[in-house]
């Protein structure tokens, strides 16, 4: 299956119009996913928390994303 790019995670229509990042809470790991290496330049693996969940993604150096999935937020129920 291929990665598709998007200029932004938001651009990707994976992240709900109301997630906000937490500042500084980013997470990056360098890129072992083989598909993304074939395309030239630095990619990053990046764990993003947010207002009513977290985004992974893999960001190229130049700002575009590709594989951009969200996690909602676990709620407990007492």
């Amino acid at each position: 299956m291929p990665l598709n790019l998007y200029p932004n995670v938001q651009a990707s229509g994976s992240v709900p119009t109301d997630w906000i990042p937490l500042k500084g809470s980013a997470l990056k790991y360098p890129v072992r996913n083989k598909r993304l290496r074939l395309l030239s330049g630095s990619w990053q693996k990046v764990i993003k928390p947010g207002n009513t969940g977290e985004i992974h993604y893999f960001e190229h150096g130049t700002g575009q994303v590709a594989g951009v999935k969200f996690f909602p937020k676990q709620t407990t129920m007492p």
